[in-house]
């Protein structure tokens, strides 16, 4: 049996630690190096956080954070087009593993069509080598941060095009190229003049992840959403809806759902069913609202089933204590009666999804 890629979405937005208690570890992308035969090992500045209110009222800033990340470039002076890579929860590892080539695969075509790679590791920094059984090690908006620092970082190299840098990922890998959209993260983090040209998000997780629920999208970035319709563990219906709000709002959308596509599957695997992982689409929508706080229909939830006994009470948990409110969250699903076990993932759809891929930042990135 290959690995699952959980997502075990309820504990994406807490983290379990203090920043005194992270304890870093090896970052895998040195074996990717040595894999790949290219590649300079780079540290990038960033910041965390246990959730939005966090980057909109600044005390992100009070958690500084050193990441990891693998560039290559192209042959030749450049400036050069580049594509970021982000992974899922299973971790930067997954960029090494056997049976998902396809992370591997892109990077030769695309140095020879002129665009560098650049592969990030959210997870090594912050002491996690994967997030699938426990997503609080690393927070979903710590990792949105890291990809507008990495947008910074790439600003001041020379080498780059700067206009022309793309992002892509799957599963969580996805929802941080959904969120390399959006504007209202952006203009906190970085300069408003800086935006990705480009994005390929896969599989993603748009019910219960905490995302906008009125998305503002940065109209420079064009999206090429992709989902599999057979989906049982990341809905694409929750993900569709959100991209129709954001072509509505401005933005330069394709939504792709393909018939009898599972999640991951890029993975070179066929087809196999998992019956002990969780799902959680059959629980409340979880959205995050314009002021910061997550909607009322959720937090209703909570309050109904004894989890907490108010929103100001579950908001000065999230930033003192985000273990505790991580446990809140917990205990509210699990009273609603709404997690469910087994899904389906892989394919082996790699091979026949690559061309089009390719072909997507040649137009993007090199036009």
């Amino acid at each position: 049996m290959k690995k699952i890629i959980l997502f075990f979405i309820i504990i994406i937005l807490f983290p379990n630690y203090v920043v005194g208690e992270i304890k870093p570890i090896k970052t895998p992308l040195k074996k990717l190096s040595k894999q790949l035969g290219n590649g300079e090992l780079i540290k990038i500045k960033s910041y965390q956080t246990t959730s939005y209110k966090g980057i909109m009222e600044g005390w992100y800033k009070e958690s500084p954070i050193v990441i990891d990340a693998l560039i290559t470039y192209p042959k030749g002076k450049g400036p050069f087009p580049l594509l970021l890579i982000t992974h899922s929860s299973g971790g930067p590892g997954e960029f090494t593993e056997s049976w998902l080539k396809f992370m591997r695969d892109q990077q030769k075509p695309l140095l020879d069509m002129g665009i560098a790679t650049m592969y990030l590791d959210n997870f090594s920094a912050r002491g996690a080598k994967h997030t699938y059984r426990d997503q609080s090690k690393a927070s979903l908006w710590s990792t949105y941060i890291d990809m507008f620092m990495a947008l910074d970082y790439l600003s001041k190299d020379p080498k780059i095009n700067i206009k022309k840098v793309g992002v892509t990922g799957f599963s969580r890998g996805g929802n941080l190229s959904i969120m390399a959209a959006e504007k209202r993260l952006r203009d906190i983090l970085v300069s408003k003049d800086l935006y990705f040209a480009a994005s390929q998000p896969r599989s993603a997780e748009c019910g219960l992840a905490g995302m906008f629920r009125n998305p503002s999208p940065i109209k420079e970035t064009k999206i090429w959403y992709v989902h599999g319709l057979a989906e049982d563990y990341t809905l694409p219906g929750p993900c569709a809806d959100l991209m129709e709000k954001m072509q509505a709002n401005g933005a330069d959308v394709k939504i792709d759902l393909r018939e009898g596509w599972y999640h991951l599957f890029t993975g070179n695997y066929e087809i196999e069913f998992s019956k002990n992982v969780q799902y959680f689409w059959k629980c409340p929508m979880l959205y995050t609202e314009d002021d910061g706080n997550f909607n009322k229909e959720f937090v209703d939830m909570m309050i109904k089933n004894g989890a907490v006994k108010s929103l100001d009470e579950f908001n000065n948990l999230s930033r003192e204590n985000p273990r505790k409110a991580y446990k809140t969250i917990l205990k509210g699903l699990k009273k609603e009666k709404c997690i469910g076990k087994g899904v389906t993932e892989g394919g082996n759809h790699g091979k026949t999804f690559m061309p089009e891929y390719l072909a997507f930042w040649k137009e993007n990135l090199l036009n």
